[in-house]
């Protein structure tokens, strides 16, 4: 969880690559709920902010 927290921060430090961490850090989301054997949904409030900028 530490990994994904820390792709979400420099997700906002590095808006030009924003993308990229945002997906890292699910990435390392979901490894750490497979470790831990629960599912896990997650809600990325970011992108769908930034969606909503879009229309």
């Amino acid at each position: 969880m530490a990994a994904a927290s820390s792709c979400r921060e420099e997700a906002e430090r590095d808006p030009a690559r924003r993308d990229l961490w945002l997906q890292q850090a699910s990435k390392w989301m979901a490894l750490a709920a497979e470790q831990a054997g629960h599912a896990l949904i997650v809600c990325d409030h970011l992108s769908v902010a930034k969606q909503d900028t879009r229309h």
